[in-house]
């Protein structure tokens, strides 16, 4: 999963409208002093490996700069549907014509409609990390619905693309449509929803030819839904999460490593996942990452309304003020990080040398009722487990992920039973 990125550069001439002047988005795409404040802003804890890597190379103006790297928008074509069907699946690495770079248009980073359109392609198109493993998972339908992959006429198999690197090869990437997109309850694929079903340690293991050694294997313990994008070992793995409210998020990362979701604060957190997901060899043109935040930022936008929520359940609307809005506060139904010690959930994450800062951040409810498994490491399947009084207990028997019970985050469990049943049905439809 560490495997390097060299693709072919197809950028042509980007002309910015006004590249200078105040605007955080130019001033990103510059990639100067105000790109690195931008950074230095957000990292929470310098210490962690996570701040350390990108203080040491980010927009520094010396040797080593990430910004000296090739900037990559390779022609990449989507996996059809359709290729399954034939003999050995969709595991071709043959390059069809029809594959095409990203068109980068010339646009102001104050036309914000052109910036979304290009994210939203870029979603679906743009290769974020080379997934060669993935290769066993396409050998059949069977086999992609094993690994977890939505399978599409139109959209097709997983967001998986194929890409042409730098030298000419072809490969299988992923794209962010892989992990944040999934299929909602009338059946439409809905950009931004995590995959609870990917199980990106299943595919690799497979593909590595060892399903027999899964027990003795970290990455069989993501199972559907989870994976750690921190450490070599496997041993840290995080719940996909939901992108849909990300405008909102006081911090990005379970743990709070990034203070900020703002425009240029998500480019960079993109921008920089993109380099160390390469092995720090490529760089996504700046205009992507851009273009990338804004569309994921737009995706909010479909989100129910919240008054419909008060609407289906106003005594649970009532009891949420009193029992849930200290931590998770409208609009945007999130917060400040929370210590360790007061949620009292799992640790691990929190205290990774990765990217732990001693808190989690607190997500936004919005869409938490279609979001699938909850809690940073995914062990809850819904909002009713989590408001589960016996959740904490031996007798839990809905745990994700293990057995037994899931302690911590006791918010809401001392609630008698109607008046958590009317809570539940208005997180449910918030």
């Amino acid at each position: 999963m560490t495997d390097v990125y060299r693709f072919s550069i197809v950028l042509g001439s980007l002309v910015l409208a006004g590249c200078g002047g105040g605007n955080p988005g130019r001033e990103y795409l510059a990639g100067g002093p105000g790109a690195r404040r931008a950074l230095e802003d957000s990292l929470v804890d310098r210490a962690n490996t996570y701040s350390a890597m990108r203080l040491a190379h980010y927009a520094t103006g010396r040797n080593g700069d990430w910004k000296g790297l090739p900037a990559s928008n390779p022609s990449v074509e989507p996996i059809a549907a359709v290729e399954l069907d034939g003999l050995g699946g969709a595991s071709s690495t043959v390059l069809r014509d029809r594959a095409q770079p990203l068109e980068i248009p010339n646009v102001d980073t104050a036309d914000q409609p052109t910036l979304r359109e290009l994210g939203r392609q870029a979603f679906a198109r743009y290769p974020t990390q080379l997934a060669p493993y993935m290769r066993t998972a396409l050998g059949s339908r069977a086999a992609a619905s094993r690994a977890g992959l939505w399978v599409d006429a139109t959209a097709g198999v997983g967001g998986l693309v194929r890409a042409r690197m730098a030298d000419g090869s072809v490969v299988l990437a992923l794209t962010c449509a892989t992990c944040h997109t999934a299929r909602g309850g009338d059946g439409r694929l809905v950009p931004g929803l995590p995959n609870a079903a990917l199980d990106i340690g299943r595919a690799v293991l497979e593909a590595e030819g060892i399903p027999a050694a899964w027990a003795r294997d970290a990455r069989a313990a993501w199972g559907p839904g989870r994976v750690d994008v921190s450490t070599t070992t496997g041993t840290e793995p995080a719940r996909i999460p939901d992108l849909r409210p990300v405008r909102w998020l006081t911090h990005l990362h379970q743990d709070a490593t990034l203070r900020g979701s703002d425009l240029v604060t998500l480019a960079i957190r993109i921008e920089t996942l993109v380099i160390t997901a390469s092995n720090q060899t490529i760089r996504p043109p700046r205009l992507i990452a851009l273009a990338l935040a804004a569309y994921i930022r737009s995706l909010a936008d479909d989100l129910p309304p919240v008054d419909l929520a008060a609407a289906a359940s106003p005594r649970g609307a009532a009891l949420f003020a009193r029992t849930c809005a200290d931590c998770h506060t409208p609009p945007g139904f999130t917060g400040q990080p929370v210590s360790l010690a007061a949620i009292g959930t799992d640790a691990t994450l929190g205290l990774s040398r990765d990217r732990g800062t001693g808190s989690y951040r607190v997500p936004s409810l919005r869409g938490v009722g279609t979001r699938g498994p909850l809690l940073h490491d995914g062990t809850v399947p819904s909002v009713g487990a989590l408001l589960d009084p016996t959740r904490p207990t031996p007798a839990f028997s809905q745990r994700l992920h293990g057995h037994g019970p899931v302690r911590g985050h006791t918010y809401g469990l001392s609630l008698p039973e109607p008046d958590r049943r009317d809570l539940v049905a208005y997180l449910q439809n918030l």
